[in-house]
Parts: C-alpha cells; structure tokens; sequence
C-alpha cells in the first residue's frame, strides 16, 4: 500500500523549488488571513534552489485541499503600540513580521490591515490632528501613508530601513524619521520628499522625540556607531544639531516632559534611565529601584501628571511617582517580563505589551492588569513537529527564540520555559520511540527534555561557527541524528549526540551547502532526502553519498514569517 508523505515546511517566500526545469503554479484560498497575505504559490524550478523545512507526519489529517487553516500560536514581538487620541477605544499595534493590526473595541478584537502595505513594519505614526491618517515606516525603507485609519495605504516614497518617527504636532506635514544606517530626515510634505539632517551619516538613531510646545527642538539618540554615542539636539528643526553631555551610552528610549519640555528622559541599554531638567545641558543618573544592568526600551511619562512615567525593560515594567528619583516594580501577572512597548492615554489608561505574552492593560496606574481578550498573531514560525502517537500534540519554535507547545491541535498554545543557554531556539525534534523526548536546536548547540519540553539538559554545545537550523532522528535507532547548521553544514552522530562527523552534502558554488531540512525514509532510514542551499538532494546510504533529486511533496504544513502556522494540501 503507498502512503502518502506528509510534509512539514518552514518558508519565509512561500515558494518551492527542486531542480527538474519544470514549473507549476498552486492556488489557495485563506479563510483566516487577509486577501492580500497570501494568493498564489507559484514553485519556481530552478539548479539551483532553496528547499526547506521537511518533515513527515504520517498520522495527522490533511486541511481541505487548497484552503490554509489558521493554528496560531498568537503573540509576538511587538514593535510599536499607539491610541487613537481622539477615539481612545481604537489601538493600532505594529508587530515584527505580522504588519499592522488594529482594534476598534479596546483591545477586544484585532484584524490586519495591512493592504498595501509590507509586513515588515518597524515604526508608526498617528496625525495628532488628524487621527485617521497615519504614517508607516519599513525595515525594508518603503515609506507608506494612509488617510482612512489603515484600511488603506499608498506606498510615498522610499528612504533607508526606518527606526523611529515623529511628527510635527503644530505642522503635521513636517515628519523626522531615524534610520538604521544614515542618520535623521526630514520632510516638508507629508513624506512625499526627504531631506537629510546634518546628525552624522552611516549612524543608527534608534529614539526621536519632539518638543510638543516648540516643534523645531528635537532629540535624537545615538547607538551602534564607531563613533560617539548618545543623545543629540537640534533647536532649528534639524539644520544643525549638537551633543548633549549625555554621551557614550546607547540611547534606546527618549521622553519629553509635556508641560516642562526642558525635562527629558533618555533610556540607554545597559545603564537604566537618566534625566536632564535644562534641555540636555547635564544629566542625572535616574536608576535607583530598576534592575542593574537595566536595558530600557520605552519611556512613558503621564501628561496629567508628568511626575509619573513608566519604563519598560528587559527585566518587566517599572514606575516613578517622583521624576525618576525612585522607581519600584509594577505588580504583574504578565507571564513574562519583556516589555517591549507601552502606550498610555491618560485618563483612558497604560497599555503594555510584553512578549511573547501579549497586550495588557491597567487603568489605576499600574495597580492592576488585564489581557486583552485577544492579540494579534505575529510570530514568525521556524520550525513545527507533531507528537507521531499523539498527533494533537505539536512543538513549535517561533521568532523569540522560544518555544511553544499545544495539545488540541493548534488551538491553544503555551509556552515552554527554556533556559538563558537555549537562546534562538531554531528548531524543534521528537523520538519517534519515545514522543516525551524532544530535542531543540539553538544558537549554542542541541539540548534534551525527557518530559516533553517541560525541563531541559544540554547534549552538544558548539558547531563549528554555525547555530543549528536542523535535527532529525533515525526512527529506527535513537542514537542516531543528523544536524544542520546554518554555515558549517550537516553533521550525523551514531552514539546519541557523544560524536559527530560532517556530512558531504553536493554544493554548487565555495560556500558548504546549508541544510533547511531533512526527511529520513521510514521503511529504510539508509534513504535521506535533503532540501538544500544548493537544491533537493537523496542519499541512498545513510549521507555518505549524495545525489540531487527531483521529488515533490504533495501535502504541507507552512510555518510563516509572520502569519502564525498554517496547513495546506496541494492539488495534484
């Protein structure tokens, strides 16, 4: 009896390739994403492709053929999270990867609206006069403006991969914007057109604030540069600019006291917060109560009460009653500690959004907490397995470098707690023998939990300069296992991870072929199959020779960047 393959695909592109000339097109319809997420999937045939993740389950149960089924796992890292000032109930949430998603009902419920627009969003802006416009700037350098509230966006120019952006809140047609590599811009005309500021070139500004009482005053914080660092002021709307005496730090965070703009904030990465009260001229350490060490990404201060302001760190959510004098711990049952944006309107209430969580919010100033009832889907999914005696059970690994686990087949989803040694976990894989024992691939090598996720211990620290992207495991010897890696190749152990040797995969070009994934025939595990950097490899005697190979899958579950987990079953 021939049994179907069924396959398992991490793809950034959506595309797949082999190496037979041919070429085909796939149509899918999407009942839970957007129209303009994904249409087609065209394979493009090339000698040269990039196949990736494959993994077979031979008992889980195809999705209607053509259609893509949503199963999540919700959350993500969230860029940027703004309130309609005018309609406080409207929340706009910028996430890594998934776009822009919005809320009409204080959180309640979230769609994309991300028509027109690139899914690599790093920043974005509301008109203070006109809340329905709004502004988006791309890692990728795309600049887009919409006028209906997101529902629509027209792309209005480009400029270099964005940071930060604000605007002019007395001229709402004049914009600054930070850029990953090329200093500030300005423009005059709704970012039809972009000027450069004379802040050094070649430099990432990863904070602007503006002066809300006079506008031509900015504040822009200086990071990864081999020059000086830190914070930098303009008083003629970006002429000229000039050192302010808070320098050699990375400056991650600014905020400006609404009532006493002579007052700012500055939030820098490994040194807590500092404040100035003489618009830059000297600088107080502003640590006392946050954690050492402390990493601020976000500052927030009340504009009631402009004593108050929040920070949002690396180590959870802290608060000043006090300017910064003291700070102390909000209480939270957050589940997590990264907060990685906040947004607050007052009186209406702070939100913070804390990965990989979710959006929470508290209106008696932090006191307490609620989930919003749900959250956008954002994670980038590198890697999904499914338990092969208890197919509801399945593991993925997502773009924090977590992992997550469901066991009613996508519906719900909870996160594994991994330790600090398992950071950019990659990878995820499951003795077929014994399904509690799963293996995780990270930055730092492989790890082992006996108890289905739930504790871990290291098994190999160190590939030769390389993560591991890749781990399967003969289903019929254990101690078996291939690696990939994402520069040094595929590596095999016979003895359960004690040894390993490198495996001659065919290349094409001077670089070592990078292994996405990996398929280990069943009924004869001496047969692997190989989605290359250099195309769709087989090998008939356990990976000592190889040879490229035309064979396709016919069904698949997608793991995006950005979209969550999907399953699909291709037409034949």
């Amino acid at each position: 009896m021939q049994m179907k393959r069924m396959i398992v695909v991490s793809l950034l592109c959506l595309s797949i390739s082999s190496c037979t000339g041919q070429q085909g097109a796939i149509t899918v319809t999407s009942t839970n994403t957007p129209s303009s997420s994904i249409a087609t999937l065209a394979p493009t045939f090339t000698p040269t492709p990039n196949v990736l993740n494959l993994t077979p389950d031979f008992t889980a149960t195809p999705s209607t053929t053509g259609v893509l089924t949503n199963l999540g796992p919700e959350g993500g890292l969230f860029r940027n999270l703004l309130i309609d000032p005018e309609t406080p109930a409207t929340i706009y949430v910028v996430t890594y990867g998934g776009g822009v998603f919005k809320s009409t009902d204080d959180g309640g419920n979230w769609r994309s609206i991300n028509m027109g627009l690139t899914r690599y969003i790093a920043t974005l802006a509301i008109d203070p006069l006109t809340p329905k416009t709004l502004y988006a700037g791309a890692y990728s350098g795309e600049f887009f403006k919409s006028i209906d509230g997101g529902e629509n966006w027209r792309l209005v120019s480009h400029l270099f991969s964005f940071r930060a952006l604000v605007i002019n809140p007395l001229t709402p047609t004049t914009l600054y914007a930070t850029t990953d590599s090329n200093g500030v811009f300005k423009s005059i005309d709704d970012g039809e057109n972009w000027n450069q500021t004379s802040l050094p070139k070649r430099s990432v500004f990863y904070a602007l604030a503006i002066d809300p009482t006079t506008p031509n005053t900015l504040y822009a914080g200086r990071g990864a540069s081999s020059d000086s660092i830190g914070v930098f002021k303009t008083t003629d709307g970006g002429q000229t600019w000039s050192k302010t005496s808070l320098q050699g730090l990375e400056i991650f965070a600014l905020a400006i006291d609404p009532k006493t703009p002579s007052t700012i904030y500055a939030g820098t990465e490994r040194n807590g917060a500092f404040k100035s009260t003489d618009g830059g001229e000297h600088w107080v350490v502003a640590n006392t109560g946050l954690p050492y060490k402390a990493m601020v990404y976000n500052l927030k201060i009340d504009s009631k009460e402009p004593n108050t302001l929040y920070a949002a760190t690396t180590a959870g959510l802290f608060k000043s009653k006090d300017g910064g004098e003291f700070w102390r711990a909000v209480k939270n049952d957050f589940g997590g500690t990264f907060i990685s944006t906040l947004a607050m309107l007052t009186p209406d209430g702070l939100y913070a959004a804390i990965y990989p969580v979710g959006i929470f919010k508290s209106t008696d100033d932090g006191g307490t907490w609620h989930a919003l009832d749900s959250t956008p889907i954002s994670t980038a999914v590198y890697s999904v397995v499914v338990d092969p005696t208890t197919p509801t059970t399945l593991y993925v690994a997502v773009d924090s470098g977590d992992i997550f686990k469901s066991t009613d087949r996508g519906r719900s989803w909870r996160s594994l707690n991994t330790s600090t040694d398992m950071e950019a976990v990659h990878v995820v894989a499951i003795d077929p023998s014994k399904p509690m024992t799963v293996y995780a691939g990270a930055r730092r090598g492989i790890f082992k939990s006996d108890d289905g996720g739930e504790s871990w211990r290291v098994v190999k620290i160190g590939f030769p300069h390389s993560g591991v992207n890749l781990i399967k495991i003969d289903p019929t010897a254990a101690t078996t296992l291939y690696v990939g890696t994402y520069s040094s190749g595929l590596f095999k152990s016979v003895d359960g991870g004690e040894n390993w040797r490198l495996l001659d995969i065919p290349q094409v070009g001077p670089t070592p072929s990078w292994a996405h994934d990996l398929v280990i025939d069943p009924t004869n595990p001496d047969i692997l199959y190989v989605g290359s950097s250099y195309g769709f490899c087989k090998s008939i005697d356990g990976g000592e020779n190889w040879r490229f190979d035309p064979s396709m899958p016919d069904t698949l579950y997608i793991g995006t960047s950005g979209r969550g987990l999907f399953s699909l079953k291709l037409r034949k």
